[in-house]
C-alpha cells in the first residue's frame, strides 16, 4: 500500500430521490444504513463522493485504486479523467496513468439498489410512499442492505500489472 485516502469526503445525493437536498461532509466513510438521518438511511439512487489528497511520492510501479467495499457499484474519475467502473470484488482499478505527484482530485459515484427505499417506505402512509412495485417482499422491520462507499480507499503499488 502506498497511501490510504482518509481525507474528508463531500457526498452529494441525487436530487429528487428523497435524499439530502444539500451535500454532506463526512470525516470518514460510513455505511448509509448507520445514519441517524432517514433521508440517508433509506436512500436509493446515486451519490457522488468527492475528496482531494496529496501524494508526496509517486512510485514507478503499477498503481491501483482499491475502493475496499462498495455497495452496490461505482464509477471513478481521477483528476478529471474517467478511470472506469466496478461492480464486483475486488473493487480495484489501474490508475497509473491518472495519479500525479502532489494534489489529486477523486470523484466516486456510487449507486445502490432500491431495497432500503422499499423498506423505509413501509413505515410511511401508503399515499406518501414514493416507490411502487407489484411484489414487495420487505417489511418496515426487514434488515437493511449496506449501502455506499464503505472503504477503506487505498492507493496500492505492484511491480506487475494485475489482471481480473
Amino acid at each position: 500500500m502506498v497511501y490510504t485516502i482518509d481525507t474528508p469526503w463531500k457526498v452529494t445525493f441525487e436530487v429528487g430521490k428523497r435524499g439530502m437536498e444539500t451535500p454532506v461532509v463526512w470525516s470518514h466513510l460510513k455505511d448509509w444504513i448507520n445514519s441517524d438521518d432517514d433521508k440517508i438511511k433509506y436512500f436509493s439512487g446515486q451519490a457522488v463522493y468527492e475528496t482531494e489528497f496529496v501524494l508526496e511520492e509517486l512510485p514507478q510501479k503499477n498503481l491501483y485504486l482499491d475502493l475496499g467495499s462498495v455497495m452496490v457499484m461505482a464509477k471513478v474519475t481521477l483528476n478529471g479523467h474517467y478511470v472506469g467502473g466496478v461492480w464486483t470484488y475486488p473493487y480495484r482499478m489501474n490508475v497509473t496513468d491518472y495519479l500525479k505527484k502532489g494534489e489529486n482530485k477523486l470523484e466516486i459515484t456510487v449507486v445502490n439498489n432500491w431495497q432500503n427505499r422499499l423498506i423505509g417506505d413501509q413505515s410511511l402512509p401508503e399515499e406518501q410512499r414514493p416507490t411502487w412495485t407489484t411484489i414487495n417482499p420487505w417489511k418496515a422491520d426487514s434488515p437493511l442492505q449496506s449501502s455506499g462507499l464503505l472503504g477503506p480507499v487505498e492507493i496500492q503499488a505492484f511491480d506487475y500489472e494485475i489482471t481480473k
